[in-house]
């Protein structure tokens, strides 16, 4: 997995506003028979794995880990504020 330096910033930014915490990644149900990545700042959960990705502190659910090998979370200010994207996750056939 691999945070942009752009998206490093905005997430320090917010993970410093909310006091505290990480980037926590988590399954978030199915879309079109494929896995659904959540990403939000808050404390990691028992069954997640820690790790440090461009100097941010990431939780990931073990049950979608095999499928953050490859992802890549861009950033960007916008005028509604900070928006992120995910690439490099698995294609759905829908």
């Amino acid at each position: 997995m691999k945070i942009t330096d752009q998206a490093r910033d905005l997430l320090d930014q917010l993970i410093e506003d909310s006091g505290g915490g990480c980037l926590r990644l988590y399954f978030a149900g199915y879309g079109c028979g494929e896995p659904d990545i959540g990403m939000t700042i808050s404390e990691p959960e028992a069954d997640d794995e820690l790790q440090h990705i461009n100097a941010i502190p990431v939780a990931i659910d073990k049950k979608i880990l095999h499928l953050t090998e490859d992802l890549t979370i861009e950033g960007k200010q916008t005028m509604e504020g900070p928006k992120f994207q995910m690439t490099g996750l698995p294609e759905k056939d829908c």
